[in-house]
């Protein structure tokens, strides 16, 4: 094969490689990090007594509601199903900053 076409194959492979990578990463990990971070924020939070557990799900809706104007791409990682929402257990503080995420206009 001559170099050429090794050199081609080469950055095709590389592109297709970044490529996947990228809408991997944005799919799958970003979404998990970006709720983990928002969680354990959460938490302890409410373990420092600086929010009540019922204070969570009105700062998820005031954040949902910047975040869906200002960081779409963000807001959308942090979007749950509304099966989920239905599902959503009211002592878990992630889960309520989540659904107050979901319910923000």
């Amino acid at each position: 094969m001559s170099p050429a076409k090794v050199t081609l194959i080469a950055l095709l492979t590389a592109l297709l490689g970044v490529a996947g990578g990228y809408f991997f990463y944005a799919n799958t990990v970003a979404r998990y990090d970006a709720t983990s971070s928002v969680c354990v924020a959460m938490q302890e939070a409410v373990k420092a007594q600086m929010l009540t557990p019922q204070q969570v799900r009105s700062l998820g809706v005031l954040s949902g509601s910047t975040l869906k104007r200002h960081y779409s791409s963000v807001a959308s990682k942090l979007s749950i199903a509304p099966e989920s929402v239905a599902n959503a257990s009211a002592q878990s503080v992630c889960s309520q900053f989540l659904v107050g995420v979901h319910q923000s206009p």
